[in-house]
């Protein structure tokens, strides 16, 4: 077990306590403290980090598509429409082309060019940037470049609310947004 080999290499700092609700094959939970010890040995030990990240780690950075900040941002189309969360608002059937981009521009505003509430990805870069990392996201928010990662380490499977493509598609070249945006 990776605990018992820490504690072999002389990893005081893990203390090895159990806890209870576990088969009885031997398994050992780690308490909350020891598991930081363990990940933090790990990370400092390896060569490479690959990070896969996906909508649960911008929502710790406050990036949350309902409740609170979607009533700040956009009360009034909640008010007007009916729905009650970001995601709901970006599949609804407006009418004509000016409200579905009056949505949408804001929408990009709010969860691309707007700054996350927390510090969550600027600790995360703290971790790993003297490290070599390469990070797998369906992030579309920009978070991880806002942050410090570089470009040529990330790959968004899922896009970027920054750039714009051909809706045709008749050609793979994608556009920067932010002065239509803004």
């Amino acid at each position: 077990m990776l605990l018992e080999r820490l504690q072999k290499k002389g990893k005081k700092e893990i203390s090895g306590k159990r806890r209870t609700g576990w088969p009885e094959r031997g398994q050992t939970e780690l308490c909350r403290e020891d598991s930081i010890a363990v990940l933090k040995h790990l990370l400092e030990s390896a060569d490479a980090v690959v990070i896969g990240a996906g909508a649960g780690l911008s929502t710790s950075a406050g990036f949350t598509y309902g409740g609170e900040r979607f009533q700040k941002y956009f009360g009034d189309f909640a008010e007007k429409y009916g729905f009650q969360d970001m995601y709901s608002g970006g599949f609804y059937p407006y009418e004509t082309l000016e409200e579905h981009w009056a949505y949408w521009s804001r929408y990009i505003y709010i969860n691309r060019y707007m700054d996350a509430p927390k510090p969550v990805y600027d600790n995360l870069y703290a971790l790993v940037k003297e490290k070599d990392y390469f990070v797998l996201t369906t992030n579309v928010d920009h978070c991880f470049q806002k942050a410090g990662f570089d470009k040529k380490r990330l790959f968004y499977t899922q896009g970027d609310y920054g750039l714009f493509q051909c809706s045709a598609p008749c050609h793979q070249e994608t556009y920067d947004n932010e002065a239509l945006i803004r």
